[in-house]
């Protein structure tokens, strides 16, 4: 196994954070608010390893990185296969709530 110079995890974590970034700025963007925010905490979880600084939390942030690709994976997947604005328009029955 061929492992990971501190440059290039630093690049690989950048890539997943603005990878989630994105995919919660669309989630958002379609009403799924929940989606977005578990995207953001994700990204936010990824930064705070501090990746590029240390070698003492490399296990945790291979797993944090491994599910951040895996949730925006599956989050595009969803968004593929659904209009960006069929959650637009919320039907009366099912109100939307905002969470702060």
């Amino acid at each position: 196994m061929i492992e990971m110079s501190p440059g290039e995890r630093a690049d690989m974590a950048t890539l997943v954070v603005n990878a989630l970034e994105s995919v919660a700025e669309d989630a958002g963007q379609r009403g799924d608010l929940k989606s977005a925010r578990n995207a953001i905490y994700l990204a936010c979880s990824i930064k705070g390893c501090g990746i590029d600084a240390s070698t003492d939390m490399l296990g945790a942030a291979e797993i944090l990185l491994e599910q951040g690709i895996s949730y925006v994976a599956s989050l595009s997947d969803r968004f593929e296969d659904t209009p960006a604005d069929a959650d637009s328009d919320p039907s009366p029955a099912r109100p939307t709530t905002i969470l702060h």
